[in-house]
């Protein structure tokens, strides 16, 4: 068999889950409430005791995961996917056939070095990073971004449509990275821009909610507008979704293909400085959106 091909695909897939962190368990869960068993690994066996308190089987063997039919990995960053996913014994343990679906926010290079790892031993990789908080995971309203051949995407597309409201495909694993990275940084930017207008606000006597009120009324009406307006106003940023420490990570994800192609990101620039400052300080393990307090003082508001 050719690492091209994929066979007929079971009736019904087994699925292997490895990483159980906070969007992982929203995730994995939400495949067992949808009559879809999942085998679940986590480096924390804490984390994995509160899975397996929501339905998702666990077992502390990553190999007996990596062997599923289906293995979907949410792990936070390059240097723990290489450790995992690259290494020996999941590797070893991997399918011919099988479909990997890595969901982290990785950098697009280690993306295809992995998906020639997955051809090496006959398997198919599938770079399918998520947009949306674990709530959103939980009902099954995230946007997936698949990148990699056609033939194991539409495999999977039966699992991620229990996740998802839509599923965007992209020819090769690096491109649905890229997406994502960018789709983060404009988060970050966005975030950033509401706190310096609510600053700005403040500072003149004018109530940064009615503010927030009129420009996400129709200007600026998208769900991030509207979703971290209502934090920056509420100055509220619990429960923590997406740590500053990861969304430093992002931005700079972002910025470091700015510069791979000839280019920078100015604003990317300001932000992972600001970013860099809670990560430093006292505010590594705050939602992201708290950077917005950071441009809020800078503007002239108040905490």
């Amino acid at each position: 068999m050719t690492s091209d091909a994929v066979p007929d695909a079971p009736a019904d897939p087994t699925i292997g889950w490895i990483g159980l962190g906070g969007m992982g368990m929203a995730m994995a869960t939400r495949l067992v409430e949808r009559g879809r068993p999942v085998l679940g690994w986590n480096r924390s066996a804490a984390r994995a005791a509160d899975a397996a308190a929501h339905g998702v089987t666990v077992t502390s063997d990553i190999s007996e995961v990596a062997a599923r039919d289906i293995v979907v990995s949410t792990l936070p960053d390059d240097e723990v996917v290489r450790e995992v996913l690259a290494g020996d014994t999941v590797l070893a343990a991997v399918s011919p056939g099988s479909v990997h679906v890595n969901c982290a926010t990785i950098s697009p290079g280690l993306s295809r070095d992995l998906d020639g790892l997955y051809r090496a031993r006959g398997a198919h990789y599938v770079s399918a990073p998520v947009f949306g908080r674990s709530a959103a995971a939980v009902n099954g309203q995230l946007t997936v971004v698949a990148g990699g051949d056609a033939e194991p995407v539409d495999l999977i597309r039966p699992v991620l449509a229990d996740l998802a409201v839509s599923v965007h495909a992209f020819p090769e694993a690096a491109q649905a990275n890229l997406v994502k990275i960018l789709g983060n940084y404009l988060i970050a930017v966005t975030a950033s821009s509401l706190g310096e207008v609510a600053g700005v606000a403040e500072s003149a006597g004018v109530d940064p909610g009615q503010l927030l009120d009129v420009l996400t009324e129709r200007l600026f009406s998208g769900l991030i507008h509207r979703a971290y307006g209502e934090m920056v106003v509420a100055q509220r940023y619990e429960p923590v979704a997406f740590t500053m420490r990861l969304g430093k990570k992002d931005v700079d994800l972002a910025r470091a293909q700015a510069q791979q192609h000839a280019g920078r990101l100015p604003l990317g620039d300001v932000i992972a400085g600001a970013l860099g400052e809670g990560v430093d300080g006292t505010a590594a393990d705050k939602d992201w959106a708290f950077v917005a307090e950071w441009f809020r003082t800078q503007a002239g508001g108040s905490k």
